[in-house]
């Protein structure tokens, strides 16, 4: 970041000087001006006679007036959003859910009555069902009784007749059972009857058992489950299953109180006639039936917003002499307006506040001026005019932006997108500086709604904290969702703290708030491409679209001088590594060494990488006074080229930098030895010199790239080292690395980077049997007799038996 731009050298370096100083005071002023209006709006026609003022006498209206009542109007439109009817809307997922549970409850019950026996147990021709159930509850000792009176009835068969007559006059269970088991005794087979007598204990010991389970189930099952038959039970399931449909589909809203519900499920006519069948489909209702009707909050919200909307404003007729404030009293929010619209207010310009204003906002100008000359190393950037034009852009916008959506709009504004736009063309910390000073001037202009404002203001900084150039726009679309997330939950906390917000209304707002941060990453990505054409920086972003080799001064560099596209891949190499070393900008610096050599495309012919073997046209000319001119054309030329195709300012600087105001020590020596009379700057590159460490990191790149080039693989490291520290002492001694901020340590950790790249790239390979080199260089096409060892080649004698 921070490159300076390219000047012509047609006018002399003190006009250029002036010339940016004046324009960048001019952007400054005009952004201070534009900044005091915008945020000065409440202050220039503020009343005097304001709400909660006390007055020293009465005020009187001075006409007959018909005035708006404030008051009246809210309450009516209040009213009018309380007695708005809520929309509801189902859920089919709870009524899943409750015919799931229903049908969990009806599987306990099935297990219940299996374990106990089904009733009835035995065919109804030998037992009723009263008597079935009779012999399963009584005790062991009455069923012994019960079997030795039944079978000393059986044993005189004349009373049979009698026993008949019993059942019909007598109908107590104990008789009733006592008659059909002395009649089936006398009846059947003796076989029959001892397995009747077996079947009925075996019984009694399972429904025992099942009344201990009973007892710790569910408390419908326990008194009338295991008395039912299986057709009663099977009819009380499917009626239970159909009135939970029906009352279901009738809607059950949350927060039901109990006894109405209690009352629906009691009204419900499809419920089995029996009255203890009844009261346990009841109770197997009321477990199951869940609230499936949801209140709608978008829709009712706005079904209240219109009702409110359509109240007509209230009017309030006052005739002259009435009067609207009583001395000693404060000034209510009604008789303010009252008082306005008879402009009794005393509206005039607060000089105070605009005061206040001017001096702060010149106070966080002063803060920001000294940051950007002083902490230049600390914010990681360099502002020129244009990236100054694009702060006040961007300044001037969000605090329009705040005074126009105060009050009523105020949760969904996307300041948040000044910090991703800030952190995105320069850094995280000069993001977080602008984000803080614009905070508080907007704290002043709208000191009234500064709760408002908190969670908005948090986000922002967050969004800076974490906004530092990033390589995807992905990154500003989640951070945006971030900030939404933080904005809600802050309001959140503020209303949970303060107490006085209803639940509904603060699931409302915070949704809005968390709508204001996606706004934020909407507006960010929607306005950098336009600022990418004001900013002297460039984003990321913009640097991987202008560093694709179709690009045309790429795809002209690749077709037309392949040999200084080699050149310039191993230079963005090693300053690409350099620059991540020291933490400047790796984009910004592969992007700039792509192009720096882009004027070479001009006469590729006259630099030996692209000769490739050919006479050298330089021989030809036989002048280094020209030559020297030829190849100090490739800058100049360059620099029109990137105009042409109007190459970004920050980019253009790499072509001129990278050289700097270096000697072409070639040419130079060889005039040396024709003429006594030489003029060094004829032999001297126009500059300026590097004006950052992206430029200077490349000017040292390309400085080392050919002798990196030559080198060995047997060198070592101190040697190569101690080359490239020489080429570093020549081009700090000459004054090249002045104005870029690399300091000497710097540079004597960029060296062993270099060093490291070019490791990597002269790698040590294989080393293949000499006939290789007449085959296949690479060795997979060896013939096989040179992959096999010797004794292999030897052919073996075969016995013959």
């Amino acid at each position: 970041m921070g490159i300076a731009p390219t000047h012509s050298s047609l006018l002399p370096a003190t006009t250029h000087h002036i010339s940016r100083k004046w324009s960048g005071r001019a952007v400054i002023g005009i952004t201070f001006v534009c900044l005091i209006s915008t945020l000065s709006i409440r202050f220039y026609s503020e009343p005097r006679l304001g709400i909660g003022t006390f007055v020293d006498q009465d005020l009187r209206s001075p006409r007959t007036i018909v005035a708006t009542d404030i008051e009246a109007t809210k309450q009516a439109k209040e009213l009018a959003k309380q007695q708005v009817i809520p929309i509801y809307r189902s859920n089919p997922e709870s009524d899943a859910n409750a015919i799931k549970h229903l049908e969990e409850l009806l599987q306990v019950g099935d297990n219940l009555r299996i374990s106990s026996g089904n009733l009835p147990y035995v065919d109804r021709q030998i037992l009723s069902d009263d008597v079935q159930r009779y012999f399963r509850r009584i005790s062991d000792f009455e069923w012994s009784q019960l079997q030795e009176r039944a079978n000393r009835l059986a044993a005189n068969a004349n009373n049979q007749t009698a026993i008949s007559g019993l059942i019909n006059r007598d109908k107590e269970a104990p008789s009733v059972a006592l008659a059909e088991l002395t009649l089936y005794k006398i009846n059947a087979l003796p076989q029959d009857y001892q397995k009747l007598i077996n079947t009925v204990t075996e019984i009694r010991k399972a429904y025992s058992m099942t009344q201990e389970k009973a007892a710790k189930g569910p408390d419908m099952f326990r008194d009338r489950l295991l008395e039912m038959t299986n057709e009663e039970w099977e009819t009380c399931k499917q009626l239970t299953r159909q009135a939970l449909i029906d009352i279901q589909s009738t809607g059950i809203v949350a927060g039901l109180p109990n006894d109405m519900l209690q009352k629906r499920l009691a009204n419900l006519s499809n419920l089995p006639t029996n009255e203890e069948h009844r009261a346990m489909a009841i109770a197997l209702l009321r477990a199951t039936v869940k609230p499936n009707m949801t209140i709608d909050y978008v829709g009712t919200t706005e079904r209240a917003i219109k009702a409110s909307e359509s109240v007509q404003t209230q009017r309030i007729s006052l005739k002259a002499g009435d009067l609207i404030v009583k001395g000693g009293e404060k000034i209510t929010e009604r008789q303010f307006v009252i008082l306005d619209e008879l402009k009794m207010t005393q509206r005039q310009v607060n000089l105070k506040g605009l005061v206040l204003m001017v001096a702060t906002t010149a106070l966080c100008f002063a803060v920001f001026g000294y940051a950007n000359r002083r902490w230049q190393y600390l914010l990681k950037v360099k502002l020129h005019i244009k990236d100054l034009l694009v702060l006040g852009i961007i300044c001037t916008g969000s605090a329009l932006a705040t005074v126009m959506m105060a009050p009523n709009m105020l949760v969904f504004l996307p300041l948040a997108s000044m910090s991703l736009i800030i952190g995105s063309f320069y850094s995280s910390r000069l993001a977080i500086l602008v984000t803080c000073l614009t905070s508080v001037l907007l704290a002043i202009a709208i000191s009234s709604d500064l709760l408002v404002l908190a969670p908005i203001i948090i986000g922002s900084i967050v969004a800076a904290v974490i906004t530092n150039r990033p390589l995807t726009r992905s990154h500003l679309a989640a951070t945006g969702l971030l900030v939404g997330f933080l904005q809600a939950a802050v309001y959140i906390a503020i209303a949970i703290i303060a107490g006085s917000t209803p639940p509904v209304l603060i699931a409302i707002t915070a949704l809005q708030y968390a709508s204001g941060g996606l706004i934020s990453a909407i507006v960010a990505l929607g306005a950098i491409p336009y600022l990418e054409h004001i900013s002297y920086a460039l984003t990321p972003f913009r640097l991987a679209e202008l560093a694709n080799l179709d690009r045309p001064l790429l795809r002209r560099l690749v077709t037309e001088t392949p040999g200084t596209f080699q050149h310039t891949l191993f230079v963005a190499n090693l300053a690409e590594a350099a620059a991540r070393e020291l933490g400047a900008d790796t984009a910004l610096v592969r992007t700039g060494t792509l192009y720096h050599d882009i004027g070479k495309t001009l006469r590729p012919e006259y630099f030996i990488e692209n000769q490739m073997g050919q006479p050298n046209p330089h021989d030809i000319l036989n002048d280094p006074w020209e030559s020297a001119q030829i190849v100090k054309e490739h800058v100049s030329g360059g620099l029109k080229l990137a105009q042409k195709y109007h190459l970004p300012e920050m980019l253009q600087a790499f072509i001129p930098e990278h050289q700097g105001t270096i000697t072409i020590t070639y040419f130079y020596c060889q005039a040396q030895k024709r003429s006594q009379h030489i003029v060094e700057s004829d032999f001297r590159y126009v500059g300026p010199i590097p004006q950052s460490r992206e430029t200077g990191i490349v000017m040292l790149a390309d400085a080392c790239e050919a002798a990196l080039r030559s080198l060995g693989t047997d060198t070592t490291l101190e040697a190569a080292k101690s080359l490239l520290m020489r080429i570093f002492q020549a081009r700090w001694d000459d004054g090249q690395l002045k104005d870029c901020s690399l300091t000497w340590e710097d540079l004597d950790r960029i060296a062993p980077v270099f060093i490291k790249v070019w490791q990597e790239r002269n790698h040590g390979r294989i080393k293949y049997p000499n006939l290789a080199d007449k085959l296949d260089p690479s060795g997979s096409a060896l013939p096989d007799h040179l992959c096999k060892p010797k004794d292999a080649l030897i052919p073996k004698k075969i016995a013959l038996k």
